[in-house]
């Protein structure tokens, strides 16, 4: 058996990254076969959403490689189709630069990567766009274009689509690209971190408006949220865009968590495996949450390489989680964890207390919690319960009802219950 490098071993998990190889993507057959009908649905929208790290830019991926007529993720996981898609496929992720729908749709025309090419090669794209906007320039990697192919001498670009709305602009020019029959089935476009967007009022009718106009174009939109109203802050039409095709992302089942572990071995060609009580800890502590897989298993697939070691054991688990919280792997959800617990031991016993009870509908009846925190040594309990929910300890926590609390990440709560303890109890 051949020695892995180091870099086969790096990249085995993927906790930064999302997974776009149909060979290493786990699970989530459900999830696919409802992407795919909703791609042959003709006017049919499609929404994603769902908590952190539970594996919604992964399934973006594989739904833009199956618009792309990529169907291998279709035959891996058995879902029967009759032929391959023809889209164009656009992919953009909004991050915190894209602050409203106007933004969006200006950022979707003038971004490189996105409508800017296709605006430039189809003759009435760019008609369109120089009927509409004459002054109109896109800045492309730093460099100010001009639509009629001449550099901008400033270095200052023009207001970009000052002459009318943006909507307006993005429905003609999509409209002729489509019409220009680059792609059979029309365009695809994905919007990731669609929650980023702070102010995206608007959208749905601007959806509503497109479906009418040009039917050969979708959205996909990606984000974290329990629904869709959540996720595009309107409740009017927001059912209807996306009627039947809202992929709501659970957590995974176990097998398909350790599916991830099988995929990793593989990748290393089984040089180092992980023992079934290895895996069955792992898969515990990810709690449905392929990131925490993901996690987990990269820093204890490095050590296991750095010491010449072929099985990780359960014991080299629980020695991964210590120095992932004391390297703070993952910064965030360690921040997170920081400012929930400072300088308190009863207010980590607290918080750690709530993560233990927490139930399959995702609430927390403090009455249990209490009873463990009390067995540890708490004996007023309600008071940080008080201090979790506030901004000044994260307001990790919030009240549903008396006496009902919920974590408001799911991926947090794991990680509560995945860290080793920073306070040890005194014996």
């Amino acid at each position: 058996m051949e020695k892995p490098t180091l870099t086969q071993i790096e990249n085995a998990f993927l906790p930064a990254k999302e997974i776009a190889d149909s060979e290493r993507f786990a699970g989530r057959k459900d999830a696919i076969s409802d992407a795919f009908y909703a791609l042959i649905a003709e006017g049919t929208n499609i929404a994603v959403v769902g908590n952190r790290g539970i594996g919604k830019t992964s399934l973006a991926r594989q739904i833009t490689n199956i618009s792309s007529g990529d169907n291998s993720i279709l035959e891996k996981l058995g879902i029967s189709n009759d032929g391959i898609l023809d889209y164009l496929s656009i992919y953009l992720a909004c991050g915190n630069q894209v602050s409203s729908t106007e933004e969006l749709l200006e950022r979707l025309l003038t971004s490189s990567t996105c409508l800017v090419d296709w605006i430039y090669d189809v003759p009435n794209a760019k008609k369109v766009m120089m009927s509409y906007s004459p002054k109109f320039t896109a800045k492309v990697f730093g460099v100010g274009v001009e639509l009629s192919g001449s550099k901008a001498s400033e270095a200052t670009m023009a207001p970009v689509l000052k002459d009318h709305p943006v909507d307006v602009v993005f429905s003609n020019v999509v409209d002729a690209i489509v019409k220009e029959g680059v792609a059979k089935n029309g365009i695809l476009i994905i919007i990731d971190e669609f929650d980023q967007i702070s102010n995206p009022s608007g959208f749905a009718s601007f959806l509503k408006a497109l479906a009418t106009n040009s039917p050969k174009v979708k959205f996909c939109i990606v984000g974290v949220a329990k629904d869709i109203q959540m996720l595009m802050k309107e409740h009017e039409s927001s059912d209807r865009l996306f009627s039947g095709s809202i992929i709501t992302m659970e957590p995974m089942a176990n097998d398909e968590l350790e599916n991830i572990i099988d995929n990793a071995e593989k990748f290393i060609d089984n040089y180092i495996t992980f023992h079934q009580a290895a895996r069955d800890k792992i898969i515990q502590l990810a709690n449905g949450h392929p990131y925490m897989v993901h996690m987990i298993g990269k820093f204890s697939l490095r050590a296991a390489y750095q010491e010449g070691k072929s099985v990780i054991t359960e014991e080299n688990i629980i020695q991964t989680l210590a120095n992932i919280a004391e390297r703070k792997a993952d910064p965030v959800l360690e921040g997170k964890y920081r400012k929930a617990v400072a300088s308190s031991p009863q207010r980590e016993i607290v918080l750690r207390a709530l993560a233990k009870v927490q139930d399959s509908h995702n609430e927390v009846w403090t009455t249990n919690a209490y009873k463990i925190a009390l067995d540890d040594g708490v004996d007023n309990s309600s008071q940080y319960v008080g201090q979790l929910v506030s901004e000044e300890y994260g307001a990790e926590i919030e009240k549903l009802r008396e006496r009902y609390y919920r974590f408001k990440d799911s991926l947090f709560h794991a990680y509560v219950l995945a860290r080793p303890k920073m306070y040890q109890q005194k014996s």
